[in-house]
């Protein structure tokens, strides 16, 4: 069991994606905005993080949200836990569809995500992309 936490602005979006994880036996914190992910990164100990790159904060997209955490969390974050910059990420996007999103998953692997997925996201590549990213520090 992994403690995981999602960024993800849809509330709904959140909701069912926290409820996949759980149902896969993760423990899961929900943030809708960046700010509240970033606090949360800085106080608590996850193992994973999934961030949406494209989040709505006072009513308006903000195409840096996801690359901002992203970002803060392999700074190493302020008061976060030393093994805070380790900790692995995966990047979704999926607002504007098309083309458009590979681009900006790229933007979130030059910040620093170790895996970007295209939204809709089936429960099995979820599954999947998890294990890659948490077996090998298990066994290690």
């Amino acid at each position: 069991m992994a403690r995981i936490l999602v960024m993800e602005d849809d509330e709904d979006q959140a909701d069912c994606l926290a409820e996949c994880l759980v149902r896969m036996g993760h423990k899961v914190d929900i943030a809708l905005t960046s700010d509240k992910a970033i606090g949360a990164v800085d106080t608590g100990a996850f193992d994973l993080v999934v961030a949406d790159i494209f989040i709505r904060e006072r009513d308006v997209m903000v195409g840096n949200g996801g690359l901002r955490l992203i970002r803060h969390i392999r700074e190493g974050g302020r008061g976060a836990p030393a093994t805070c910059r380790d900790v692995p990420v995966i990047a979704m996007s999926g607002v504007l569809g098309g083309p458009t999103d590979g681009h900006f998953l790229a933007l979130a692997g030059q910040a620093g995500a170790d895996l970007e997925l295209q939204k809709p996201i089936l429960p099995a590549r979820l599954s999947e992309a998890i294990e890659s990213l948490l077996l090998p520090r298990e066994t290690t």
